[in-house]
């Protein structure tokens, strides 16, 4: 749940690529609990960071538990074992164990058809008769849906049911390609999945996991509902985020406190088992690690997600877990299976600078003693089977429907070299490809693989690494979006230069001023132009509102971004016809006023198609 304001960076993406330089962290691991406090302690302190809570299990003991920082800044109540913290996305790994309790009992199968466990969820699936949505794959996010929109963000409503907030959702259950193939993250799966659960059992969601998972475990205080003694979250400016009573409350609503978490984490590393409960069988437990539903891990791939448990390399080692972000909350938690050591962290304040330190700073603590397993070794592989893999290779399995124009213009570039292969993004530096056999690679330091060629059945050729998918392209595809993007932009912007260059000039008082008819030639794209300008300014308008929420209802910004929309292609069409009409008159025009607005309207007719090709152009995003 901590996407809501990717949707609104589309538009800049437009015009900016930001490079984040990573920052310095201490060298030497902590390797007490006591330093890993005061190494805590002061990343909060450096960071601006409010609280967090967290702790961290090797085997059946908890060798570290953290409560430190401010709850409520306001009333000054400090963080305490007994605080809940909100965990976001944590909570889909609760519906995927749910989903496979009754798998072992024999009351779902993960082939199951979506059509026929929860027909009122409306999948729309124009692949229905051949490749129908299975419940396996609204668990491992390979249904192809699109991620929920602007107005779940607004929703608020904690008597809401599962099936009521997805009928809230607008759009996101339409498939987008071939279910099975491709993994795109959606907070829209797991509630159908839970649905499912409910009218097997004729159970609420929430009262299964509370009778089944909870209950057993310890996890007392777990609720995915409202509950007094939830810490306080806050934005970066530390303004309080509010409570917020999500729509697909399976798949993001979970409180925890750090005790809850570490009998989590004894499960996973118990192999399913809690002392002498088993909640579930290891090769159960297996499965839920294991990702199966994409045209990669049909070919092998391991590494990516499974059943709301997905892999992460980290210091050579190969964790599973899950991670998280709701209102203001950031969470994760991550475990080792092999050396039975786990962790779990929550901050109550969007900080992604402390996010990154705390996680690095408590994975070297864990694995400051391990010795990192040895990666497979490399296959040698013909110079002809390598130059088939060559190519370029553009995103394809956008998480957001919004993005899929701006991720398609980061392509990656594949050329084979020396025996390896060589990966180039657009920008960023080279990755070497270790081939393994059977078109799998992995990079010098990772100990499994972690890319994978492969054919889909509609014949696409395909790279996959983890959660994303690249589909092979031609270098005039690759490159022309961006020569386009490119000579937009120089037009769009020399055409606000030059308007500001003709007022000035129009308002110097010995100029003689004449209502020449051809004055719309150079007025009309400055004011498609300027109209724009306009909208961009609206867009980093949106991206200044702390709260995601506001985003999902109509404001006097929210509506202006809606016309603006409207206005600028109304208005390049209008410039279009300016121009073009006055062809004959060119000369009268002047060939250099004319050919630049002629230039200056495909620029920004180029945009107008972008907008409209990927859903900007009457955008309401208090509907959507």
């Amino acid at each position: 749940m901590s996407y809501a304001r990717q949707l609104l960076t589309v538009v800049c993406l437009l015009l900016s690529v930001h490079l984040h330089g990573a920052e310095d962290v201490a060298a030497d691991p902590a390797t007490s609990p006591e330093a890993l406090d005061a190494r805590i302690l002061t990343i909060l302190e450096e960071t601006g960071t409010p609280g967090m809570i967290g702790v961290i299990v090797d085997g059946d003991e908890v060798v570290w538990q953290g409560a430190l920082g401010m709850a409520n800044l306001d009333f000054e109540q400090p963080v305490t074992h007994d605080t809940l913290f909100r965990v976001g996305s944590i909570s889909k790994s609760l519906v995927s164990l749910a989903i496979l309790k009754l798998v072992e009992r024999g009351q779902l199968k993960l082939d199951d058809l979506i059509r026929d466990l929860a027909p009122e969820t409306g999948v729309v699936n124009p692949w229905e008769e051949t490749d129908p949505v299975r419940l396996a794959h609204t668990l491992e996010h390979t249904a192809g849906f699109d991620d929920i929109h602007f107005r779940d963000f607004a929703f608020s409503d904690p008597n809401v049911t599962n099936i009521q907030g997805i009928e809230f959702n607008n759009h996101s259950r339409n498939v987008r390609w071939r279910p099975g193939t491709r993994m795109a993250y959606s907070n829209i799966g797991p509630p159908i999945a839970a649905v499912a659960l409910e009218n097997v059992t004729g159970m609420t969601f929430e009262s299964f996991v509370d009778r089944e998972i909870f209950g057993p475990l310890g996890m007392n205080t777990a609720t995915f509902f409202f509950a007094e003694g939830v810490a306080s979250s806050y934005g970066p400016d530390n303004q309080l985020s509010p409570y917020t009573h999500i729509p697909v409350r399976p798949s993001g609503a979970m409180n925890v406190t750090g005790a809850d978490m570490a009998r989590l984490l004894k499960m996973f590393i118990g192999r399913g088992s809690l002392g002498s409960f088993q909640l579930i069988r290891p090769d159960t437990l297996a499965r839920m690690e294991t990702p199966t539903t994409t045209v990669g891990a049909e070919r092998g791939l391991e590494v990516g997600y499974g059943l709301s448990n997905y892999t992460s390399i980290r210091n050579g080692f190969v964790f599973h877990g899950h991670n998280g972000g709701i209102d203001g909350f950031s969470s994760s938690y991550a475990y080792l299976p092999e050396a039975g050591r786990g962790y779990f962290y929550s901050v109550n304040q969007r900080n992604r600078p402390a996010i990154r330190r705390i996680n690095e700073l408590i994975v070297d603590f864990i694995t400051h003693d391990l010795t990192p397993p040895t990666p497979p070794p490399v296959v040698e592989i013909s110079d002809a089977e390598l130059a088939g893999f060559e190519g370029f290779y553009e995103s394809d399995s956008p998480r957001m429907q919004l993005l899929a124009g701006i991720e398609k213009l980061s392509f990656r570039t594949i050329r084979a070299d020396d025996g390896k292969l060589t990966l180039k993004p657009l920008l960023g530096e080279e990755t070497e490809l270790l081939p393994l056999g059977n078109n799998q690679f992995r990079r010098d330091e990772d100990p499994v693989a972690t890319f994978v060629f492969a054919t889909s059945s509609d014949n696409e050729n395909l790279l996959q690494l983890g959660h994303s998918t690249f589909k092979k392209t031609g270098p005039i595809k690759a490159y022309g979006r961006l020569l386009a993007i490119l000579y937009a932009a120089i037009m769009w912007i020399s055409s606000l230069v030059f308007a500001l260059y003709w007022i000035v000039k129009k308002l110097r008082p010995r100029h003689t001023r004449s209502a020449t008819p051809y004055m719309r030639v150079r007025a009309m794209p400055a004011a498609a132009a300027a109209t724009f300008a306009l909208f961009v300014f609206l867009v980093f308008r949106l991206l200044d509102i702390q709260t995601p929420s506001d985003i999902g209802v109509l404001t006097p910004l929210t509506f202006g971004f809606w016309l603006v929309s409207w206005m600028f292609p109304v208005l390049t069409g209008l410039a279009m016809f300016a121009v073009v009409s006055q062809y004959k008159h060119r000369r009268e025009v002047g060939l250099a006023v004319w050919h630049h607005s002629l230039h200056t309207v495909l620029g920004l007719a180029f945009f107008t198609l972008f907008m409209f090709s990927f859903g900007f152009v009457g955008l309401r995003t208090w509907a959507y």
